[in-house]
């Protein structure tokens, strides 16, 4: 597993317990079934910050992608309730204006969340 980003990205509370959600989930799947579990599996999570315009506030990007991955053939039954995929594609966008995507590629999952930041003084230092 590798990592990379920018230390001290500055996030509300409320951001960053639904941000939690959403990684949590795929943390779970990745150990359950993905790169964690896999033996050629790899997963790389990076972020970026995109300082916006003056008048707009500031993203960031986080790009959560497994490799190496043997995937189930795409006519294999779901596994699992997809309230993972749910939270990340419909309750992000929802309460936090994310824009996600969320897909199975050949050989693991890609993932990417990109999260408007409050530029406010009421923000707390979780990343």
């Amino acid at each position: 597993m590798t990592t990379e980003g920018p230390a001290g990205v500055r996030l509300r509370s409320s951001t960053v317990q639904t941000l939690a959600l959403a990684i949590h989930e795929l943390a779970t799947n990745a150990s359950k079934y993905g790169a964690l579990v896999q033996p050629n599996g790899r997963l790389q999570v990076r972020w970026t910050f995109e300082q916006a315009a003056p008048s707009a506030k500031p993203w960031l990007h986080i790009d959560w992608r497994e490799t190496g991955l043997v995937m189930p053939p795409s006519d294999a039954p779901a596994r699992g309730t997809g309230h993972g995929r749910e939270l990340i594609e419909k309750a992000l966008p929802y309460q936090l204006g994310a824009k996600t995507s969320y897909s199975f590629e050949a050989d693991g999952v890609h993932c990417t969340i990109s999260i408007p930041v409050s530029t406010t003084g009421k923000e707390t230092e979780h990343a």
